[in-house]
């Protein structure tokens, strides 16, 4: 497979180069990538890596290096297990949990604003666990401690306040406690509340509840089912953990208004049936998440195949153009993903270096994908990690071809591959700007080298069908004109024949 990629890489980029300027040119680029310290970095604390077609952990270099913190120093203020972290284009906002206050932060973490009441000073927060902003700047807070949603306008004045839901489907004895909001473009509000799990609550735009959205369905193995139901005593069966489903983690609305949820508690039973630890739900609570990567989204395979701790990812950030990355606490590491589910890369860790994690409970993204924002619930601080070169054309490349910009594409998956020549992505990547612009051969050259047996299926049908319209007219004429051919020369051997028996019949009599 190597050599498929050399011959590859030889062909479409150095065609027609002699032998001595291959090997000048192969030299430089090592050149430049060994002297490359913002894409090698080996002091960072973490390594960066994706999954090929097998399943094994490959090294790559770095899409997001760690920039640095913003702690109490540069904010002006401790913050106390803090819960969410919030991102838009100028600000971030901060649900400080311990100090029961929201703040607001510039993007280099200067105080701006801090919102510790709701209607007046009399009326204060208590241990708020969420925080979204609309685009107009409208800041709605997960109220924890007072059972309730409260909203604030663009300056931090107080709006309303959304309280406990109107239905009988939430016993009184039940406690209500939300932990997250979302609001989407329509002015839906959906809220994630500790203890229920019938999925998302939701609320229309004048606050007033909806019903349940995207509850989680349950898997439940043969065996425990047949047991529980046929075999067991009822002692056995009261004593029985009852089956309920999972509760979500977090939530994300993207530019589509879908909703993006993780469950960090899944069962053994979830993950050996094929769930995946993270959802993308439409208006009707229907789950659309695209699964087209060799592997279920699960985040480390490692967990999943030796029997260690499972990833448990606790929040999740989308692009506008379908990548999305995902928080896992176990380890402190950040999956990418893009729009298909095929993993990008994975980085970060828990440890006591810097850069390294204690908690990770939040991720926010900047607009423009350059920096990633991770809150630490223990360290009471907020990590920033700057996009590398690699990292910009990888998504870049994503970008364009979500786009259509088939030239812009390819130019940024051969940027990747000048730096990862190992990238399946890339050459997947490059394969699908191929089979759009009906370049089936060369797609399915670049499938075969990215082991995309789904695309290359689907480029050799396109090729095959290519090839069959292309030369089955010419075929068919020069079968035509081979048969016209062949029974001309029989009729002229006949005739031939016939003429012989005909001149002997004459000499005869």
């Amino acid at each position: 497979m190597g050599r498929k990629r050399e011959r590859f890489f030889t062909k479409k980029h150095q065609r027609g180069s002699s032998s001595v300027r291959l090997r000048k040119a192969a030299l430089l680029i090592a050149a430049i990538l060994f002297l490359d310290a913002s894409e090698v970095r080996a002091d960072m604390p973490y390594d960066t890596y994706s999954y090929n077609y097998w399943g094994e952990e490959v090294k790559e270099p770095h899409s997001y290096l760690y920039a640095g913190m913003i702690s109490g120093d540069e904010i002006g203020t401790d913050l106390s297990y803090p819960s969410d972290l919030f991102v838009d284009e100028q600000r971030l906002y901060v649900a400080d949990t311990g100090n029961s206050r929201v703040l607001v932060l510039s993007m280099d973490g200067a105080l701006e604003t801090e919102i510790g009441f709701a209607k007046n000073e009399a009326d204060p927060l208590k241990s708020p666990q969420g925080v979204f902003v609309t685009e107009e700047g409208h800041i709605y807070v997960a109220d924890t401690g007072n059972s309730r949603i409260v909203e604030y306008d663009s300056a931090g004045n107080y709006v309303r306040e959304i309280g406990r839901p109107v239905t009988s489907l939430i016993p009184d004895t039940q406690e209500y406690s939300p932990t997250r909001v979302v609001v989407d473009g329509a002015g839906r509000i959906y809220v994630i509340a500790y203890g229920i799990n019938m999925g998302l609550v939701e609320f229309n735009s004048e606050g007033e509840f909806q019903g349940f959205m995207g509850a989680t369905q349950v898997s439940v193995s043969m065996f425990t089912y047949i047991w529980k139901n046929y075999f067991s005593t009822q002692a056995q069966q009261d004593r029985m953990e009852t089956i309920i489903p999972t509760e979500y983690s977090n939530i994300f609305v993207d530019n589509e208004n879908f909703i993006y949820a993780t469950i960090n508690n899944l069962s053994s039973e979830d993950r050996e049936a094929g769930a995946d630890a993270i959802r993308r739900l439409n208006p009707t609570g229907t789950d659309i998440l695209r699964r087209l990567g060799q592997y279920p989204i699960i985040g480390d395979l490692e967990g999943a195949t030796f029997g260690y701790d499972y990833s448990s990812f606790v929040d999740v950030a989308a692009t506008d153009y379908g990548c999305y990355f995902v928080l896992d606490e176990t380890d402190g590491k950040i999956f990418a993903y893009d729009y298909d589910g095929i993993s990008l890369f994975v980085f970060g860790r828990n440890g006591i270096r810097a850069g390294n994690f204690q908690k990770p409970v939040s991720i926010g993204l900047s607009g423009d994908e350059s920096r990633i924002y991770v809150l630490d619930n223990t360290l009471n601080r907020i990590f920033v990690f700057q996009i590398t070169d690699y990292g910009r054309h990888l998504l870049d490349a994503i970008r364009l071809n979500n786009m259509g910009d088939a030239e812009g594409s390819t130019r940024e998956w051969q940027e990747v591959l000048k730096l990862n020549s190992n990238s399946e992505l890339a050459y997947t990547g490059l394969g699908k700007t191929y089979l759009t612009e009906g370049n089936y051969k060369e797609a399915m050259e670049c499938f075969e080298l990215g082991n995309s047996k789904k695309y290359y299926s689907k480029a050799f049908s396109y090729y095959r069908k290519e090839v069959m319209e292309t030369y089955l007219t010419k075929a068919v004429i020069a079968a035509a004109v081979l048969f016209l051919v062949i029974w001309v020369i029989r009729r002229i051997r006949r005739y031939r024949r016939w003429v012989g028996e005909v001149r002997c019949y004459m000499q005869k009599n």
